[in-house]
């Protein structure tokens, strides 16, 4: 992989999206030392425009369930 490449996708990365979904303003060196990553690994799935499409999708979803589980609890 070039310096100015991204790492494609991997199935494993999903660890680290479930760590940061789990510890909202996490540290980076954290989600290494659980998901087996090192730092500089870490911070090049993280930036991958792969990793970023994910995330976003995860956190959308995410919030949508914890809107709408709001809106319940109010009887809405």
């Amino acid at each position: 992989m070039n310096k100015g490449q991204y790492p494609a996708w991997q199935r494993r990365h999903e660890a680290v999206l479930l760590w940061m979904v789990q510890h909202p303003g996490g540290k980076l060196y954290n989600c290494a030392e659980v998901t087996g990553y090192s730092r500089w690994q870490v911070s090049r799935i993280v930036n991958s425009p792969d990793f970023q499409q994910r995330y976003k999708v995860v956190l959308d979803l995410q919030l949508k369930h914890t809107v709408a589980h709001m809106f319940r609890e109010m009887d809405l």
